[in-house]
């Protein structure tokens, strides 16, 4: 018996199967672990059929409910350095803050998330320390001005500059640059954004290339001209003139959108001539570390509400080692029961062998069947 079936034959919600019992049993008949309907409590949420396919987008930020979302929000290395980064540039705590992040992962790696839990902090400041206090010490800052564009949509006559300045209800600063329809220069960013602390946050802009590039605009095409204005947003930004403007762009590694993300690429590279250049202006961050255990810790506090502390979760690991090691002796397994043990402690209240999908993609659980695996609970 492999690690894969022993594991599936009894890590259930309802408790071990009759075979893993009888090994859980075997000399201890009077005592079994407790099941995850004991121990754990699902969010109330996860049975909302009406939030069963629900998947936050940019564009949703002024309607998502700040309490709800980050009482779901597990704060991964990624996030935390972002946060921190950002925070520090708005409040003007390090004067050479960078003032640009590229969040790059493929579809589905936790980039919007991101976005939108660093816009709900700068909006709401009142969730700042309840989020951030393990580590970073928000300061005095109010709420700061957020702008908010996904590239999925494309429909924008202005072009993304006039998008962003109607935002700030400063559209009336870039009527020079609508009619014909040209990129600002970086002064023009400068006078847009001078002021109170601002936060442009520019998420899933690939798709909105790939669609640009067949707009024609004189003799050129939309394309070529927002990645003229975006190069030319991101050496304002990180110029002296605007300390306190942050922009932070997602870009979609791995996908179709091959010459939209080289579009992005190009507008960063206009930070300067040498790849250093860039490197030194843009911090460039992974949201989620997909080969490690954050993605256990990102399910665990989406989905419950309660889970039990560390000490249950060891008698857990304890007894299915205990139960591997019956098997072992019995010559049912070469498995390791240590091993078992710690990707229980790990996984739990997860099935651990959801971390490794590949050559098991039959047994892998997205985060939608997690949802209607618990309302068949």
């Amino acid at each position: 018996m492999s690690l894969l079936d022993f594991a599936k034959s009894g890590f259930s919600f309802n408790g071990p199967s009759a075979e893993v019992k009888r090994l859980l049993s075997f000399g201890k008949r009077e005592n079994f672990m407790k099941t995850l309907v004991d121990l754990c409590k699902p969010r109330a949420s996860v049975f909302d059929k009406a939030r069963l396919d629900t998947v936050y987008n940019l564009d949703d930020l002024s309607t998502i409910h700040p309490d709800e979302f980050l009482s779901e929000n597990y704060v991964t290395e990624g996030m935390r350095i972002l946060l921190t980064e950002a925070f520090n540039r708005l409040e003007g705590k390090t004067a050479g803050a960078s003032g640009t992040f590229l969040l790059s992962q493929s579809m589905g790696g936790g980039k919007t998330h991101n976005l939108i839990t660093l816009g709900l902090l700068a909006k709401y400041p009142k969730y700042r320390k309840q989020v951030m206090a393990d580590f970073f010490k928000p300061g005095d800052l109010g709420a700061v001005t957020v702008v908010a564009f996904s590239g999925r949509k494309t429909g924008t006559p202005c072009g993304i500059w006039g998008e962003i300045a109607e935002q700030l209800n400063r559209k009336a600063v870039f009527n020079e640059y609508f009619s014909p329809l040209k990129p600002p220069d970086p002064n023009k960013w400068v006078e847009l954004l001078r002021g109170e602390p601002v936060l442009i946050l520019l998420d899933e802009l690939p798709p909105y290339f790939e669609a640009a590039r067949a707009i024609a605009v004189g003799d050129t095409y939309l394309d070529r001209l927002t990645e003229i204005a975006l190069a030319n947003l991101l050496v304002a930004v990180n110029s002296n003139k605007l300390p306190r403007a942050c922009v932070v762009i997602t870009d979609l590694s791995g996908t179709a959108y091959t010459a939209g993300s080289a579009s992005i690429t190009h507008a960063l590279q206009s930070l300067g001539d040498l790849e250093s250049e860039v490197n030194r202006n843009v911090v460039r961050i992974d949201p989620v570390k997909i080969n490690t255990n954050e993605i256990y810790h990102i399910l665990r506090t989406r989905i419950f509400e309660k889970t039990p502390a560390s000490v249950e979760i060891e008698e857990v690991a304890d007894a299915y080692g205990a139960a591997l090691d019956s098997a072992k002796k019995m010559g049912l397994s070469e498995v390791s029961p240590d091993q078992l043990k710690t990707d229980i402690r790990n996984a739990y209240p997860f099935h651990p062998v959801i971390s490794t999908p590949v050559g098991h993609q039959d047994f892998f659980l997205d985060l939608t069947n997690f949802n209607c695996y618990i309302q068949n609970w």
